[in-house]
């Protein structure tokens, strides 16, 4: 029996890229049955275009904007109390091919050929010219050798974390597990939420599920973006090193993957960049964020 899917569209102020991404979804080979889309209080229109071009979708405007953090944390308190086999997380510049979700669908009935049941499944994630998005790779889960082996014949790789861009959770992982932490706002929010379901879970990157995640540049946009926003990734990453999705090869990951990133910022700003890095960094370390429960 094939499963139960609600797409789950999380958009800010980019009613043109929405729009997009609602037709990608619209058009699956493999029907997508509900689409719930969740408006982090957009002024541009995003409300008026989904009611007239859309109105078999289902819209939840939020009074403020509550950042991608808290606009999946709302949306998944929203689908984990619907009766779905599984929720697909979107953002509105993440526009899948029309046999993304069939090709998932695919390569859970492959996995389960593996007998193993995942809790999460993701999308390969290719930029604008077709190549790889290096913001989403998937880091392996060295965890399991011999599965890594298996599943690589089946186009499969188990992962330890991943992206909303593109991120399949099975309704009995979006139950099990706590939301996403809605404090982190914008950044590394998803990392931290598959993080957590993948600790004791099990995830697959299904390699033949093409998403085109349209982002401005292929790589990081906190590296040139502004002091403000900046802060927040410094601090959300002090709050990956800490969180307990996280063991000790986890935890040193993240510390040797932000100091990359610092340092690229730092050749963004120069060293006047430093004041903000340590802010956040040392902000992160003091004050976690409240726990999910």
């Amino acid at each position: 029996m094939s499963p139960t899917i609600l797409a789950l569209v999380v958009t800010h102020n980019r009613k043109n890229l929405l729009k997009e991404c609602l037709n990608c979804l619209l058009g699956q080979n493999h029907p997508v049955d509900r689409i719930l889309v969740i408006d982090n209080a957009s002024t541009d229109g995003t409300q008026g275009m989904v009611a007239q071009q859309f109105p078999q979708v289902e819209y939840v405007r939020l009074s403020e904007n509550l950042g991608a953090a808290g606009g999946f944390h709302h949306g998944l308190a929203i689908a984990r109390e619907l009766d779905y086999d599984w929720i697909w997380l979107l953002d509105d510049d993440a526009h899948p091919k029309p046999d993304s979700l069939q090709k998932l669908v695919n390569g859970l009935e492959r996995a389960l050929c593996l007998g193993k049941t995942p809790d999460l499944l993701l999308s390969h994630l290719v930029w604008l010219d077709g190549r790889t998005h290096p913001m989403g790779i998937p880091w392996p889960d060295l965890r399991r050798p011999l599965l890594l082996l298996r599943a690589w014949k089946h186009r499969l790789v188990p992962i330890r974390f991943g992206t909303y861009a593109s991120m399949l959770v099975s309704q009995v992982a979006a139950r099990k597990y706590p939301l996403p932490t809605k404090e982190y706002f914008l950044w590394n929010d998803d990392l931290e939420y598959s993080g957590r379901i993948l600790r004791r879970g099990l995830g697959f990157l299904v390699k033949d599920s093409l998403v085109v995640h349209k982002t401005r540049n292929p790589f990081s946009s906190a590296i040139s973006s502004t002091d403000e926003q900046f802060y927040l990734e410094a601090r959300n990453r002090a709050w990956l090193v800490r969180s307990d999705a996280f063991g000790p090869l986890g935890k040193a990951f993240w510390v040797l993957n932000s100091l990359g990133v610092f340092l690229a910022r730092l050749r963004v700003r120069g060293w006047r960049g430093i004041h903000i890095i340590a802010k956040g960094w040392l902000e992160g370390f003091r004050n976690p964020p409240p726990a999910n429960h």
